[in-house]
């Protein structure tokens, strides 16, 4: 069989397999380390929850593919792309974000997995080091080729597709005015038919995704919001599969315009959850209120329990602004709460029964009301964290506490140290 990266011949094909046999075990693992080292790498590709699930889908699948080349001996620059690669491209270029971009996230899949099995070989007694690497180099390397040729064509038809139509037209627009780039602020509202002298503010929405048969209710949603302000120049965006960004223009944001945007969808039979940036004047105002809502769509997506259905910056600034360097913010939080940190179900309800504790200023009704639970049930856990977690209470610092309690509530499982492994004996 023949590459135009590297010959090998059907007899060296074992040696190969046999490094796949000694990564399969870790694959699991190293699907998730890759999306952590990538998401870390190249940030603008995780920007949103649509976007970092696309991402380690990707990811998951073109690992598979490839070590199941490794295991069957066949040439992975021949088959077609994995979906999930695909679709990655092509909500990228729904997003406007770069083929740069992409591409440098497989050239980081490309050295990571090299490492991988570099570590491998020199691990396994029984392994050819030179026949087995220099056929799985060869293999990946005509993999990565081949794949960034396919996405990279998926993504520039993608992106002529969505360019040439009226939404993309109007999106490439707005994409422009966020980053900057829009060479003609008067020319772009001329063209969107939006007033970008007023005072913005950014409504993002999500609907769970439609059933079969069902109809799509984004659209619906977004007749919603922009029926509480009829009056108001607005525009809107996808920025997901089931979300939508609407900002709205005011002259002078009305009295109690948050008050009437939650009134009106708790009364709503839609099922959706709308996060919203702080009203912001000019045209930097309309990239930092979007900023500010983007920023929600995230924490909404991770929060643990999840949020309500409707979620203003003003209502968690504070772990909003975080910084985006969330390994900081994991060890923040491990150094605060220690073992209470970690991810499983029973303390995921110490911590927010805590939390919500603490905000009572330690009442037991008052966290029963909020937490619509017994009495007896909100005394028992507190007496639980108070046996187990008893130090954390009497000697850490309350504004400390609080901030990692807060941050486990919004970054849920990113800022939370996982489970220790039962021991097999």
């Amino acid at each position: 069989m023949t590459s135009i990266f590297v010959d090998w011949e059907p007899g060296d094909e074992a040696a190969a397999a046999r490094i796949a046999a000694s990564i399969l075990p870790h694959r699991e693992e190293f699907i998730a380390y890759l999306f952590d080292a990538t998401a870390r790498g190249v940030p603008e590709l995780v920007r949103d929850h649509d976007q970092r699930t696309l991402l380690f889908a990707s990811i998951a699948e073109n690992t598979v593919v490839f070590i199941s080349s490794l295991q069957d001996g066949g040439d992975p620059s021949v088959e077609p792309a994995p979906p999930g690669a695909l679709a990655f491209a092509k909500e990228l270029a729904r997003k406007d974000v770069s083929l740069a971009a992409l591409l440098r996230a497989y050239r980081i899949g490309q050295a990571r997995f090299t490492a991988l099995c570099l570590d491998s070989a020199s691990e396994t007694e029984d392994i050819d080091d030179l026949t087995a690497l220099r056929i799985v180099v060869g293999k990946l390397a005509a993999f990565i080729d081949h794949i960034c040729e396919e996405v990279a064509r998926a993504y520039e038809a993608e992106r002529e597709r969505w360019v040439s139509s009226r939404s993309g037209l109007t999106q490439h627009l707005v994409r422009r005015l966020l980053d900057g780039t829009a060479e003609d602020t008067a020319e772009a509202q001329k063209a969107l038919g939006y007033d970008l002298s007023g005072t913005h503010m950014a409504i993002d929405i999500w609907v769970p995704p439609p059933g079969p048969g069902e109809s799509d209710s984004l659209e619906q949603a977004r007749q919603l919001i922009e029926s509480i302000s009829p009056q108001s120049s607005t525009i809107s965006i996808p920025t997901g599969e089931s979300c939508l960004c609407v900002w709205i223009s005011f002259d002078q944001v009305p009295a109690g315009f948050v008050e009437m945007l939650r009134s009106t969808v708790d009364a709503s039979d839609l099922s959706m959850q709308v996060v919203v940036g702080r009203a912001v004047p000019g045209t930097q105002g309309f990239q930092k209120t979007y900023r500010q809502a983007s920023r929600l769509r995230s924490l909404a997506g991770s929060a643990m329990p999840k949020p309500p259905k409707v979620l203003t910056y003003n209502d968690i600034a504070p772990i909003a602004m975080l910084a985006d360097d969330l390994g900081e913010v994991q060890a923040f939080v491990t150094e605060v709460l220690g073992a209470l940190a970690v991810d499983t179900a029973r303390s995921e309800e110490l911590r927010e029964t805590l939390r919500i504790y603490l905000r009572c200023h330690r009442s037991l009704a008052a966290t029963a009301e909020l937490m619509s639970l017994h009495r007896n049930t909100v005394r028992y856990r507190i007496h639980q964290i108070v046996e187990e977690f008893g130090h954390l209470i009497d000697r850490t610092d309350h504004y400390r506490l609080i901030s990692a309690l807060e941050i486990c509530r919004w970054y849920g499982r990113s800022v939370l140290d996982a489970p220790a492994l039962a021991n097999p004996e």
